[in-house]
């Protein structure tokens, strides 16, 4: 017996093309006549080697393992040309876009880090590897929640809990990628991009784009990566040390010292408390190179501390909400070291 089905039409007009875009489409913002609302679009360009369950596995992939933590599909359709994956817009955009407007504070970093990593321990439970975590690719919902996206990558494991993706992100590469990529990989390939996209969501955007032009060829980068190099694992001075350990765990060369689950990573940040860091200072940039700063908003005034490599002084000044600005002396000091300024960052 032939079962019928039927076919419906879908009616969206483009509005403008996303900053972000995919390596193999294109996205944008996007006006759904039939819901009366706007979408983000993902457009497949359709290839012929590739069958038609290979177009929609990523749509099905995210519509099968859904998470509060988890970017949802709305809908996937195609034409002749194209598969067209249908997301809610979030006016908050990515991680990535965040950093470019302002570094974190460690309370931030470490709220949307167990967000995001909630949604991937989910997937791993399903036995799926991600392949392609980044900031670019952690959306910030409406209730400014990290949401993990973006599964064109994504890769159930075999038998033996391994998987092997069909490309790599440059910079986000684990140095296995470079040594034992016929062997395929474990969940601790997921857990070394989860590392780095914590670390720049610690050192923020100046910091890792320092980090990246050091590199003018692919072989030299390969080269830092393998040898540990990159990423420099240099942190700002109001990073918690807890914090620290955490990424630089999730960071270790040999996938076996790292974290082996992502519900370890959780447990972590879960447990740093007020008593271990600078929570709430915000790293400023300026136009000084011998220069620090950093923001800490209070119940009931604002503190700016400023701290000068060259003759190893901090300053520090409090304004309160009528504007007066007075010098905060528990925080100056004129001979500060490296580790007395973490500790003042810590205690103010």
């Amino acid at each position: 017996m032939i079962i019928p089905y039927k076919k419906a039409d879908i009616t969206f007009s483009e509005i403008r093309e996303m900053k972000e875009q995919g390596c193999f489409s294109r996205v944008y913002l996007a006006y759904d006549e039939n819901l009366a609302h706007e979408l983000i679009i993902k457009e497949i360009k359709k290839e012929k080697e590739k069958s038609r369950d290979e177009f929609f596995s990523e749509a099905r992939l995210l519509y099968k393992y859904a998470h509060p933590n988890i970017v949802q599909v709305q809908y996937a359709a195609e034409d002749n040309d194209n598969i067209y994956i249908a997301m809610p817009f979030y006016h908050n955009g990515t991680i990535n876009q965040l950093l470019e407007k302002k570094n974190l504070t460690p309370r931030e970093l470490i709220r949307y880090g167990i967000q995001f990593i909630g949604g991937l321990h989910h997937i791993h439970t399903q036995k799926l590897m991600h392949f392609d975590i980044k900031p670019n690719n952690i959306m910030l919902s409406n209730r400014n929640e990290a949401m993990l996206s973006d599964f064109g990558l994504a890769k159930l494991v075999n038998n033996s809990l391994k998987a092997i993706p069909d490309l790599a992100y440059t910079f986000h590469i684990p140095p296995e990628y470079f040594t034992s990529a016929k062997e395929g990989f474990n969940y601790t390939y997921d857990i070394y991009q989860t590392g780095l996209t914590l670390y720049r969501m610690a050192v923020g955007c100046v910091r890792f784009k320092k980090e990246q032009d050091v590199f003018k060829t692919n072989d030299q980068l390969k080269d830092s990566i393998i040898s540990g190099e990159f990423p420099q694992k240099k942190y700002p001075s109001h990073i918690p040390k807890k914090l620290r350990n955490i990424i630089d765990k999730c960071l270790e060369l040999e996938p076996n010292n790292r974290y082996q689950a992502a519900l370890d990573i959780l447990n972590d940040l879960s447990a740093i408390q007020e008593i271990d860091g600078a929570l709430d200072w915000r790293e400023v940039e300026n136009d000084k190179d011998n220069i620090y700063e950093w923001h800490k908003d209070t119940k009931d005034a604002k503190l700016q501390l400023t701290y000068n490599i060259d003759n190893k002084k901090s300053i520090c000044y409090r304004i309160d909400s009528a504007g007066t600005k007075r010098k905060y002396s528990k925080a100056c000091n004129d001979n500060c070291t490296e580790s007395k300024l973490y500790s003042i960052l810590k205690e103010c």
